[in-house]
């Protein structure tokens, strides 16, 4: 009697067992994968906080070059608005050199025709007192040293014009430099950033991933557990059984013991039925990783008149600060002056380079927009500079004109920005 019960707590012990470690064995196992997952996520977290780092420091530098294009940004302003003062200056000084140099030749012409030394001693020999021919004396050295004047103030003028032109080309070229250099530097940090941003994404991306896979774990873990108490129960209630009807037998009367002591002895002991298991299939999961740009102004269409009377200045550059209407007009009409002052000078300007300036509106002339003075209607010139443009086409039908201009008013400041317009009211410069 003893030995059943004892065969059937083993039979029964085995039996737990054997069906509850697969699900101990699975627990351990996922519990391992979590802790292999729980260090690649702090891994990732790791690369991210440097990258982050990186990208702030990034960012720091990115605002110092920002202080530092927003300078020269306003040094550029500045460099742009002397310039204009210096175009300004220059087309003055090239106006009142022209009309001198006139008034020079004329002087030099009368003096080789009339004889000059003559004419002093003839108004010294036909003086009527001494008081007469000193005054006389006095009136000539007057004229003489006006003329000497002039010709020193014609000297000084014209310096000074080249001292402004070679001041202009150096702050034109400054501009040109700083604002190489900021597309530069732009360029350079922008680039960085995108590849630190990029870098920031990605390990975002397989942190996410890691956490997903860390989660389908411990769902698996928490499975695995509850198959695990499932079968740990069902083993419980199994074992029961037995050591109840082995309580049974040891109430009956003896001899239904003896009788049945005497067919134990005789019979074969069967062996206690064993509750047949299947082990636990550990559920497959599926993981997924991830790794984590000024076009240059092309020349308006149009025919060009010419009377070959105007310097040619098509060889000289364009000094004019680029964006300014000035610019424009140099870029699509190169044989225009470089040092011609701003638009509203350009007529005064042409006129004493020999050029034809009149109110005729024509193809490829230069049309010039006095200071204030409206622009069809649409819009006004610059109160202290005025405006220039570029006559693509006359209408005589209809007597407009389109023309074509830049200048930092516009979308496009280096043009073209074309309007069409009366072509009444306006000085015209003829090539």
């Amino acid at each position: 009697m003893k030995k059943n019960i004892l065969s059937t707590i083993m039979v029964c012990s085995i039996a737990l067992t054997a069906v509850a470690s697969p699900s101990i064995v699975l627990a351990d196992s996922v519990d391992v994968q979590i802790k292999q997952q729980d260090e690649k996520i702090n891994a990732l977290k790791g690369q991210q906080d440097k990258a982050q780092a990186e990208i702030n420091a990034l960012e720091s530098t990115v605002a110092s070059v920002n202080e530092k294009v927003a300078s020269l940004e306003a040094k550029q302003t500045e460099l742009s608005n002397d310039t204009e003062k210096l175009q300004e200056k220059i087309g003055t000084l090239k106006v009142r050199i022209a009309k001198r140099e006139k008034s020079i030749q004329k002087q030099a012409r009368d003096a080789q025709t009339n004889d000059q030394s003559t004419n002093f001693v003839s108004a010294v020999l036909e003086a009527d007192s001494l008081s007469d021919a000193i005054s006389r004396v006095h009136a000539m050295s007057t004229i003489v040293n006006a003329n000497n004047d002039l010709v020193k103030q014609q000297k000084q003028d014209q310096k000074s014009v080249e001292q402004s032109i070679q001041e202009n080309e150096e702050k034109i070229n400054e501009m040109a430099a700083t604002y190489k250099e900021l597309q530069s530097q732009k360029d350079a940090l922008a680039a960085q950033q995108a590849e630190l941003n990029v870098l920031k994404t990605s390990l975002a991306a397989e942190q996410a991933t890691a956490e997903s896979d860390k989660a389908k774990l411990n769902k698996q873990k928490e499975e695995a557990k509850a198959a695990q108490i499932k079968v740990l129960k069902a083993q419980q209630d199994s074992s029961k059984k037995p050591a109840e009807a082995t309580a049974v037998k040891a109430e009956k009367p003896a001899e239904d013991q003896k009788t049945d002591n005497s067919s134990d002895n005789t019979a074969t002991p069967s062996e206690a039925p064993v509750q047949e298991s299947k082990p636990v299939e550990k559920p497959t999961t599926d993981s997924t990783s991830s790794s984590g740009n000024s076009e240059p102004v092309s020349a308006p269409s149009g025919s060009t008149s010419s009377n070959g009377g105007g310097v040619d200045h098509s060889g000289s550059g364009n000094m004019y600060a680029v964006g300014q209407c000035t610019w424009y007009v140099k870029s699509v009409a190169p044989w225009v002056g470089t040092y011609w002052g701003n638009g509203a000078q350009w007529g005064a300007s042409a006129a004493a380079d020999g050029y034809t300036v009149n109110s005729t509106p024509a193809t490829g002339a230069v049309v010039v927009f006095a200071a204030g003075q409206s622009v069809g209607g649409q819009w006004t010139a610059d109160g202290s500079y005025g405006h220039v443009a570029y006559v693509d086409s006359y209408n005589p039908a209809n007597n407009t004109i389109t023309i074509s201009q830049g200048g930092t008013g516009f979308s496009s400041p280096t043009g073209p920005n074309t309007q069409t317009i009366s072509a009444s009211g306006y000085t015209y410069i003829h090539r």
